[in-house]
């Protein structure tokens, strides 16, 4: 009966970890579609200098590049508001043992911790889950950004050539 709870012991702490290192993990990526979102957004420019470029009849081209890099500038500034809010920090769960409550179990410790550790896990699974949403939008906006802000250059690039 002791081997089976040290091996439950021993599991519940690497899951407890790898659920540790999942959490920390999406920060991760999240800091990094922040960071990269705040490159891009801060290299756009709502205005451009090959405006010069451009004949007078294409005019209305230059007013739907504008439309196109503030669409871009908006996709990345939501990318990354999903991505602060997957960063903002969560409640902490106080469902930790005391040492003074260890003290004064009478039954086996590892048990009264093993329990307080899957109370933990499932608490960091829910947050993980929480993260991945906030990810995948984050993402999925730095993907449409980075469309629109594509498209909107090969746009200015092709009025730029034109004009010449």
């Amino acid at each position: 009966m002791e081997d089976q709870q040290s091996f439950l012991y021993e599991y519940t702490k690497f899951c407890l970890e790898q659920a540790q290192h999942g959490v920390d993990t999406l920060g991760t990526k999240l800091s990094g579609v922040m960071e990269i979102s705040a490159l891009l957004l801060l290299g756009l420019r709502v205005t451009s200098t090959f405006q010069i470029y451009v004949k007078p009849e294409q005019a209305h081209l230059y007013f739907l590049y504008l439309t196109l890099k503030l669409s871009a500038c908006v996709a990345l500034a939501i990318a990354i508001a999903f991505a602060v809010l997957g960063l903002y920090p969560r409640k902490v769960a106080t469902t930790g043992l005391s040492p003074e409550v260890l003290m004064q179990k009478n039954d086996s410790l590892q048990t009264a911790i093993t329990t307080t550790w899957m109370q933990q896990i499932s608490d960091l699974q829910a947050y993980k889950e929480a993260r991945t949403v906030f990810l995948r939008k984050a993402m999925i906006s730095l993907g449409i950004g980075i469309a629109i802000a594509t498209f909107a250059t090969t746009d200015a690039f092709f009025m730029a050539v034109s004009g010449k």
